[in-house]
């Protein structure tokens, strides 16, 4: 009797186990009905919108109808996907059509700019975008706060707002936030530090000559200056290559490149030391630099370098030998049975 009433109780369990699941599955199938519902609702008066937006918004550019023809079809409920709307057409306008779209919308953006710390973070981010693009230089103001922003998305698309032609007295503010940033890609934060243009430039190099900032924002600022071509800078990279103390892999190795791109022969003496650092990622961009850079008496150098353990090294001194002139010696390692005829044939044949 005892083993036949733990067996019951035991299929009790079960089935109590199954029914659960199964009303669970029940609740989130329902869930997901009334979800999938309410968007396509959503979708379908937003499609009606625009098609009754379109229309008007285009006379407008036109000239054929004026700005009341648009605003009047505007509900206050419908304002937020109206900002939206016109975002899309100021971010593939320019000149005038731009200024008009932003004339459009702006008796709804101080509502917008009341709220832009509430909300989530993707409505945060979205009220961000909408500011930047519609509603400069009238709330920048607004925008330079949600630098301060706890979420880093919403503070970078304030950043990416604010840096470019115009708006020159936010950089610095901008700069001294970028160490939030710098899970980014080196690449984009310097893509966008070049936004600013040649203004840009004095504060990029305070930040890049500034020991106090972390090495990886001084090394993306070497970057947005190699890319500005701002030959004031290579003084600056010049010195840090020239600081026996500084080992930081990013900030020399961005200094190295900022010095092959914008240097002259005169800077191969500080790259020469460099070539037998043991990181083998700052010997590899000091050897292609000095390629570039160095003369007759550097090919000695370079051809040393071509036995370094490290191939992206000696890749970097067999271009170096033939940007010096040297392709001689790399025809007759090519023609070898030496470890880097390959090599040497590869970069023959580039």
């Amino acid at each position: 009797m005892g083993a036949t009433a733990a067996l019951d109780r035991g299929f009790l369990v079960l089935a109590v186990a199954i029914a659960i699941l199964f009303a669970l599955s029940l609740v989130f199938a329902t869930v997901a009905l009334g979800l999938r519902v309410r968007n396509n609702r959503l979708e379908r008066r937003q499609r009606a919108l625009i098609e009754r937006w379109e229309p008007a918004v285009l006379d407008v550019l036109a000239g054929a109808a004026d700005d009341s023809a648009l605003l009047d079809l505007v509900t206050p409920s419908d304002e937020s996907f109206f900002l939206s709307f016109l975002l899309g057409y100021a971010r593939r306008l320019h000149g005038e059509e731009r200024d008009t779209v932003k004339r459009l919308a702006k008796p709804f953006l101080p509502r917008l700019a009341a709220g832009a710390r509430e909300g989530s973070a993707e409505e945060r981010g979205q009220t961000m975008q909408v500011l930047a693009g519609l509603g400069l230089p009238d709330h920048a103001d607004t925008v330079a706060a949600a630098l301060e922003d706890r979420s880093p998305v919403v503070a970078m698309i304030a950043a990416h707002g604010l840096y470019r032609r115009g708006y020159e007295a936010y950089f610095p503010l901008v700069l001294r936030h970028l160490p939030r940033f710098t899970l980014w890609s080196r690449s984009f934060l310097a893509s966008m530090l070049t936004r600013g243009g040649p203004a840009s430039a004095p504060p990029l190099r305070d930040t890049l000559a500034d020991p106090a900032r972390p090495p990886l924002v001084r090394a993306v600022a070497a970057d947005a200056l190699t890319l500005l071509n701002d030959i004031e800078s290579v003084a600056v990279a010049a010195k840090i290559l020239e600081d026996p103390e500084q080992r930081d892999r990013e900030l020399l190795v961005a200094s190295i490149r900022l010095v092959r791109r914008l240097g002259h022969q005169d800077h191969t003496r500080l790259l020469r030391p460099l070539v037998s650092v043991p990181d083998p990622v700052i010997r590899a961009a000091a050897v292609g630099a000095l390629g570039a850079l160095g003369g007759p008496e550097d090919v000695p150098t370079l051809q040393d370098a071509l036995d370094d353990e490290a191939y992206w090294v000696s890749l970097e001194a067999a271009r170096g030998l033939l940007a010096l002139g040297a392709g001689d010696e790399l025809e007759h390692l090519g023609a070898s049975s030496s470890p880097w005829a390959a090599l040497a044939r590869q970069v023959l044949s580039e």
